[in-house]
């Protein structure tokens, strides 16, 4: 009796074939033992439509195969999937992890109702996680399983001999978008059931919607199936402040807007969830107009960088763009600009208007005009040297290291206790302090030299490295973050605790000088006061069991996603900026000395082709 096939997955990527093991997640992945399993078709180097690739696949597989066609940016889990995916394909014919129940006329994409623009809820069946395997956040649409008329893309499986009998097959013309749509609708003509399973996976990017590419893909979608356009979205009413709150700040649902700051509408390319609002202290923004600042701060949650400024009658003036996977925020060093790290970049912005000018109410307007391609080394935070040379916490290398023009990085400096570099996030160092315009010390959540180690260390395994001298300076914190040198003094976020204080270098101890309802990470100085990010913890292993859920019980309080301005003077909490809806999650922050109302430039739009400047 014949042994069955192995299970095939197939993928396409850009990265060359001696890059794809590590600098992807889906090759990253691959290499864990309980994947072993898997016999990987995968295209490196591809320029190919995904189409045609998956196709090929299809025509030279056993029928009897299990066929999964997958991205690149997706971790597989750390659990065999053949069982799950043995069980889902004897209920179901084409298998994914996210989908909608209905086919509505005029549908752009599987999530969005074509008519209001926001997430089709009642309809979405399955979930998937978005982020990486150190940082994660799950987005559950609805139940699973459960039969689904679209599927997502990202993941999707089949038994090879049922495409081939059918005569399922992708699209060729729809190179990379809507070929997952075309292909359910072409399985449910051919009689085939699609659903969705519930799997372990985690989705690197929230998707590319609103491009050339895809408006280009949408209307060759919709001339082949006969869909009608959507209506036009309706407009969202404003957001309803809750009783004794200060008046909210009301923002689309979508945060998709490519042409400048939010406003209330709602577009349907994006992957937002459906609803989002800002909240500030009463006296918030009146402090902000006094010290003449401005804010900018990242989340990775959904990928955005924000700014805050102040609008000339005074209201708070939010902006925002697309940045996957943004995090670490820095000054420039000149006063003028940023730096900015992404999934595998990092970009300079670079205000490009001259002292005093505005342009439509803005004075100041950032453009990402300079960028390094570092592959996913997931970098955390970073800072500029005095000869204005970049720092950034490595984390998946657990080293310092700086842009190099030829390479993905040059090391710097690793702690004494990492035997060798590794792709393996051995210590997650993620914080950097500058001192003196020298990278000076780095917090790790722990000291452990293996893959992974530092997450059996979480509540209390933390410390602080002194980077010329190798010493360690403290320990016993509970998952420290944004180490930060100011006014003589080395402070840094207990996170797993709640609390921001300053390290007593003499004796090691973590002296704190208050609690913030939250985890706390970003950290930002101006004057007197301290500028601290905080997020709701998100219910996994890395923020589970940790002394904050004790210190926010005790207090009879909830996790709270915003920025808290504390008086370095009192540890009082003075103002404050709260996020609510669709983000949850903040990573970094920083302060616009002198700055009123700041615009950004990014690239879901064609805003940044006719912006030129010509150097003198």
């Amino acid at each position: 009796m014949s042994s069955a096939p192995p299970p095939v997955l197939v993928s396409a990527t850009r990265a060359e074939a001696e890059d794809f093991p590590h600098l992807t997640l889906l090759g990253r992945s691959l290499q864990l033992p309980v994947h072993g399993g898997w016999q990987p078709q995968i295209r490196t180097g591809n320029r190919q439509p995904l189409a045609e690739v998956y196709n090929q696949a299809i025509e030279q597989a056993n029928p009897a195969s299990l066929l999964v066609f997958c991205h690149d940016d997706v971790w597989l889990g750390e659990a065999s999937l053949m069982q799950p995916l043995e069980q889902a394909l004897q209920r179901f014919d084409l298998v994914g992890v996210a989908g909608n129940r209905y086919l509505l006329p005029g549908h752009s994409t599987w999530c969005f109702n074509p008519v209001s623009g926001r997430l089709d809820l009642p309809n979405l069946v399955g979930a998937i996680h978005h982020g990486s395997p150190q940082d994660s956040t799950l987005s559950a649409y609805g139940r699973s399983p459960a039969e689904a008329a679209l599927l997502d893309g990202v993941f999707l499986a089949a038994r090879a001999g049922v495409l081939q009998q059918a005569g399922v097959r992708f699209d060729p013309a729809l190179a990379f978008h809507f070929y997952d749509l075309d292909l359910c609708r072409t399985a449910l003509v051919a009689g085939l059931r699609p659903g969705v399973w519930p799997l372990p996976l985690i989705h690197a990017s929230g998707g590319n919607f609103g491009s050339p590419s895809w408006q280009a893909a949408l209307a060759l979608y919709r001339h082949k199936w006969k869909d009608p356009p959507a209506a036009e979205p309706m407009p969202a009413p404003p957001p309803q402040p809750r009783a004794g709150a200060p008046p909210s700040i009301p923002s689309p649902p979508s945060l998709s807007s490519p042409h400048g700051p939010m406003t209330n509408t709602l577009s349907s390319a994006s992957a937002a969830p459906p609803s989002f609002e800002i909240t500030t202290s009463r006296q918030l923004l009146a402090w902000m107009a006094e010290q003449h600042v401005s804010l900018a701060l990242t989340t990775y949650q959904i990928g955005k960088l924000f700014s805050l400024g102040l609008k000339a009658n005074g209201e708070l003036a939010v902006f925002e763009r697309t940045f996957n996977r943004c995090m670490g925020l820095c000054s420039s060093g000149d006063g003028n600009g940023f730096w900015l790290s992404s999934l595998y970049q990092i970009w300079r912005f670079q205000n490009m208007l001259s002292p005093g000018e505005q342009t439509d109410g803005y004075d100041r307007l950032y453009v990402p005009q300079l960028s390094y391609t570092t592959g996913d080394c997931d970098i955390h935070d970073m800072g500029v040297d005095a000869d204005g040379q970049l720092v950034f916490a490595n984390t998946l290398f657990s080293c310092l290291a700086t842009t190099s023009a030829t390479h993905s990085f040059r090391t710097l400096w690793q702690p004494p206790f990492i035997s060798r570099l590794a792709a393996e996030d051995r210590c997650h160092l993620n914080g950097l302090a500058m001192r003196d315009g020298q990278p000076a010390y780095v917090t790790a959540v722990s000291n452990s030299d293996a893959a992974d180690g530092w997450r059996e260390r979480r509540r209390d395994g933390g410390l602080v490295v002194d980077v010329e001298s190798n010493e360690i300076v403290a320990g016993g914190l509970s998952m420290p973050h944004s180490p930060r040198w100011y006014q003589g003094r080395l402070w840094l976020c207990n996170s797993g605790t709640g609390e921001f204080g300053s390290i007593d270098l003499a004796t090691g101890a973590f002296e704190p000088i208050t609690f913030c309802a939250g985890y706390l990470r970003g950290v930002a100085f101006h004057g007197d006061y301290a500028l601290l990010g905080t997020s709701k913890p998100r219910h996994n292993k890395t923020f589970s069991g940790l002394p904050l859920d004790d210190a926010l019980a005790q207090r009879n309080v909830e996790a709270r996603c915003g920025i808290q301005v504390v008086d370095l003077r009192s540890g009082d909490a003075v103002h404050w900026i709260r996020f609510e809806g669709l983000v949850d999650e903040l990573y970094d922050v920083i302060t616009l000395p002198g700055v009123r109302n700041p615009s950004l430039i990014g690239f879901v739009s064609d805003e940044i082709r006719r912006l030129i400047s010509m150097e003198e």
